[in-house]
């Protein structure tokens, strides 16, 4: 086996918690723009420009090109999928379009545009899950990346109506791409394996990361005609939907079957769009891979990270905020507090996420969904068995153990904690480590999302997964290991493949593309049970189980450490 689950994860996803922060141990309510538009009827918008002219006159599709609104694309064909990679989907967001919402963009491009290499990585300080921070790491990226790809079978017709999986990387929403390389050669998210294996077609998008994707500040308010800011990484994944309907038949996709999943920050940020009122009817299933739906902070707790932050960029006593911070580059802006993303940990002084702000996002989607108000969609809410195996200290003792959880979760939870959790019940003071902060920081909180969503929603099904597959046991099925599978990228990664991991690879291939197109990831066999009264999750391992009241003793402590608790569906 290549250096399948040791080396490749400790690169490739620093995806940081989903939780939005705890604050001296509990966190903000939990451990942490308008109807969409009426234009879009899936179909797409005839390829007309700005000036009304047709952007693909004299062009057919074909197997490498397809035709979007703005004109054709050229994309790249092997027997293992088609790949269209680099489309803009909106104008860059540089110089006076930074910090504002995204604007699309309907101007024809010349000739056939090569779509054959990804766009540029969105700005971010260099990061790796399982590796020491380094503020003065390199920072790397480009302002103009909101870019997305397509991936679809290699064989398929324009309006074959092929169920969509819409994919939102993680790290933190400070980090990431979708380009992101699992091992040389191997970028983890290209979807063509995906397409091809289950038939569908897969899109990955990119969106603006910390302090340029989500800070919210007075400044910033004052510029915008609803009276908010921060949020723009949303705006633009939302964009980024609106062009998915608009274009996806011609790359042969249905825009009425489309399943809006992330990983990590990306699983928070779906989360976010199931109570973001223009994000209505861009998307008809969610999945939810080690993210929640409590992570949006409000806004005053963004003003104090803000004010912090600025303090750092030599504009906090400008008369013009927000001019003196447009005249900054990009890493200006990063290294004025470099923020480090961290797995299973409350956050930091300053970290970039959505906030709450009573418009875009009018509340913590867990609210929204518990109140019956949030979008009543089938939904897919999981985890994974030791989400924080790799990110934890390697600790040995007693001692550690408590200066750990202190570190982790506020020194105020210390005893609280270690009551619930001895060394003597896990074998060793990291293991104790490991499920402390995994119950605190993923399990625990897919459990309230999943109860709030069932509860609140119950005309739409809710489906709760544990991923269990550790193909290195001593590594444990840590944040970010379901990746590799969800992708189709087992044979790539691995010299000689697991029997198991590949049937667990298949398992999943199926029920996620299964979900997408029908909303029930079991085609109504039954295998995997709606979530209700009983609490029961599908175990995904080898041979995959269900499992009633996963660790429920547990969640219960961390739903009164939070002060919030969701009570199960009737």
């Amino acid at each position: 086996m290549r250096l399948f689950f040791s080396v490749m994860w400790a690169f490739v996803l620093a995806c940081g918690s989903p939780v939005s922060g705890v604050d001296g141990g509990v966190t903000d309510g939990a451990v942490d723009a308008g109807e969409a538009d009426g234009g879009m009827d899936g179909g797409m918008d005839g390829g007309a420009g700005d000036g009304g002219e047709d952007c693909n006159a004299g062009y057919v599709p074909g197997p490498e090109v397809a035709l979007t609104e703005r004109g054709p694309v050229r994309g790249e064909v092997t027997d293992g999928g088609r790949a269209f990679r680099g489309l803009p989907y909106v104008k860059p967001p540089v110089g006076a379009r930074r910090w504002r919402p995204p604007e699309p963009d309907f101007t024809c491009w010349s000739g056939v545009r090569d779509a054959t290499a990804f766009g540029a990585w969105c700005p971010q300080l260099e990061q790796a899950q399982g590796v020491p921070f380094d503020a003065g790491a390199p920072v790397k990226g480009d302002e103009d990346c909101l870019t997305l790809n397509v991936f679809t079978p290699s064989s398929v017709a324009p309006d074959a109506g092929l169920p969509v999986l819409f994919f939102l990387h993680g790290g933190g929403n400070t980090l990431g791409a979708a380009s992101v390389q699992a091992a040389p050669g191997v970028f983890l998210y290209d979807g063509a394996a995906l397409a091809q294996r289950g038939n569908v077609v897969v899109v990955t998008a990119q969106y603006r990361l910390g302090a340029l994707g989500f800070l919210s500040m007075p400044a910033l308010d004052a510029e915008s005609d609803a009276g908010v800011s921060g949020n723009y990484g949303l705006l633009d994944q939302q964009e980024a939907l609106r062009w998915v309907q608009r274009n996806i038949r011609a790359f042969g996709g249905d825009p009425t079957r489309v399943l809006l999943f992330g990983e990590s920050a990306g699983a928070v940020d779906t989360c976010m769009h199931l109570g973001m009122p223009a994000s209505r009817g861009l998307f008809h299933r969610a999945l939810v891979q080690s993210g929640s739906c409590t992570s949006a902070a409000p806004v005053d707790a963004r003003r104090m990270e803000a004010a912090t932050w600025l303090a750092g960029t030599g504009c906090a006593q400008a008369t013009d905020q927000a001019a003196c911070l447009r005249a900054l580059t990009p890493e200006q802006l990063i290294r004025a507090y470099p923020v480090e993303v961290v797995v299973g940990q409350r956050r930091g002084v300053v970290s970039w996420g959505p906030t709450a702000d009573g418009v875009v996002l009018p509340q913590r989607p867990v609210d929204a969904l518990l109140a019956g108000t949030g979008h009543p969609v089938p939904l897919v809410v999981g985890s994974n068995l030791d989400e924080t195996a790799l990110s934890m200290p390697l600790i040995t003792t007693e001692a550690e153990y408590r200066a750990a959880v202190a570190a982790a979760l506020g020194p105020a939870l210390v005893d609280e904690v270690l009551q619930r959790y001895p060394v003597a019940t896990y074998g060793t003071p990291r293991r104790a480590l490991v499920q402390v902060t995994t119950d605190a920081f993923f399990g625990c909180q897919a459990r309230l999302s999943a109860r709030a969503a069932a509860r609140g929603q119950p005309q739409a099904p809710v489906y709760r997964y544990l991923f269990a597959r550790a193909p290195v046991p001593a590594r444990g099925a840590f944040h970010g290991i379901e990746l590799a599978y969800v992708f189709q990228k087992v044979m790539e990664l691995q010299a000689t493949p697991q029997a198991d991991d590949l049937a667990v690879e298949a398992s999943v291939l199926s029920l996620w593309t299964r979900f997408a197109a029908t909303g029930d990831p079991t085609g109504g066999a039954g295998a995997w049970p709606r979530y209700d009264a009983s609490e029961t999750l599908l175990r995904l391992d080898a041979t995959s189980t269900t499992v009633s009241g996963w660790r429920s003793s547990e969640c219960d402590f961390w739903d009164g450490v939070v002060g919030f608790n969701v009570p199960p569906p009737p």
